[in-house]
């Protein structure tokens, strides 16, 4: 999909009326809806972890030393299909993404609300995800003057977005703003 029909989507969208910012299951249900019509591009190991979300489903874990080891300790294993997760830790607000895992026993586990706290486990849950099934926590953002809403196709890793054959690294700059003490 190209940029102008991407943009054009996410302005006609309101987050604040679209997305239950409330209990996890009603959070994740209401964030895919919102989402899905966003997408340009698929996940890879490259993007994945990037402003995500995704229900993964709980199996057993690979008999290979994993991929990747994360600073928190997760382990992820890839495949040409998909990416199996190994963690202590699920749910909303993995990082600056949304994995919720989906037991064996049928239930799904969000994290503690919505996305701030994801739930902690004593060992190690596994859950396997496709490429396919995540979806990107699009958004719209503005570089040099020119919007652009962020995509599998334009996150190139951690913090990082493609325009115009340039690459620009996101910094998270926090605003302060008086107020009246109580």
């Amino acid at each position: 999909m190209n940029q102008e029909e991407l943009i054009k989507r996410i302005k006609e969208k309101n987050i604040e009326e679209e997305i239950i910012f409330g209990k996890g299951g009603e959070y994740f249900k209401s964030a895919q809806k919102y989402y899905a019509d966003l997408q340009d591009g698929e996940a890879s190991s490259d993007n994945f972890f990037e402003n995500t979300i995704v229900i993964f489903e709980e199996c057993e874990g690979p008999k290979r030393k994993p991929d990747f080891v994360s600073g928190s300790g997760s382990c992820y294993w890839y495949t040409k299909k998909g990416v199996t997760r190994g963690s202590d830790h699920w749910g909303g607000g993995v990082d600056n993404c949304d994995w919720a895992l989906h037991t064996k026993n049928g239930k799904n586990i969000y994290g503690a609300g919505y996305w701030k706290h994801a739930r902690s486990f004593a060992e190690p849950k596994y859950g396997y995800a496709d490429w396919k099934d995540f979806l990107f926590k699009a958004r719209l953002i503005e570089i040099n003057g020119k919007e652009l809403v962020t995509t599998f196709n334009n996150c190139k890793g951690r913090n990082l977005i493609e325009m115009d054959g340039k690459l620009y690294l996101r910094k998270v700059i926090e605003v302060f703003e008086e107020t009246e003490a109580e």
